[in-house]
């Protein structure tokens, strides 16, 4: 819980790492049903960082990267996305469509279908999380699904949904299930001025 007396970078911070540990607490309830085996889910990192910051932390400007994203509507309108290096995603599809580790290199019908899924219930339980402490109404829509270079897509979602916006609410969640670990990135990418009604609605400012 935060408080007022705390540094405002301070409580941004904690803000962001409870919105992170009650939104990995939801997705790694729904993906172990889905896997139907016990996975951890853990968040190393959060903040807001400007969109070449991002991308360095997702693996560089030529690092090739999936994203599942959905539009938000509501209060704060966006797009709310889960970026993964393309290693990870394999193994992600790997781990969904119980195949041994390594099997998976390229992406059919199949293998999209299972990332579309499994990325609808991480983004939709990071966005649950936030609109619950929030208290704002933020609605998702159907998802969407990229491959591309991590500058590439995230300047292309920027783009189209948020031109004059350059902050993204970033959490970086790994997920563990024995010698697998998969990395990934949650980002919520606001239309202009949604950043700062979240932020102000958490009791936080830039």
């Amino acid at each position: 819980m935060v408080t007022l007396e705390q540094n405002p970078l301070d409580l941004r911070r904690d803000a962001l790492r409870e919105i992170g540990n009650i939104g990995a607490g939801n997705a790694v309830t729904a993906l172990a049903c889905l896997l139907d085996r016990p996975v951890q889910m853990s968040v190393p990192h959060v903040g807001v960082l400007q969109a070449n910051r991002f991308i360095e932390r997702a693996g560089g400007y030529e690092a090739l990267a999936v994203c599942i994203y959905l539009p938000v509507k509501g209060d704060a309108p966006g797009h709310v996305a889960y970026v993964l290096p393309f290693e990870s995603a394999c193994q992600l599809v790997d781990c969904l469509l119980m195949l041994t580790v390594g099997t998976t290199r390229e992406f059919g019908e199949m293998e999209r279908s299972a990332l579309m899924e499994v990325g609808n219930i991480l983004t939709s339980s990071y966005l649950m999380a936030l609109a619950e402490m929030s208290g704002l109404n933020l609605i998702a829509t159907p998802p969407g699904l990229a491959m591309d270079m991590a500058a590439a897509i995230v300047a292309t979602i920027a783009t189209a949904f948020s031109p004059e916006e350059d902050s993204l609410l970033t959490i970086e969640t790994r997920i563990e299930e024995g010698d697998l670990k998969i990395e990934g990135h949650f980002i919520f990418i606001p239309d202009p001025g949604s950043l700062t009604a979240i932020l102000r609605a958490l009791q936080v400012e830039f």
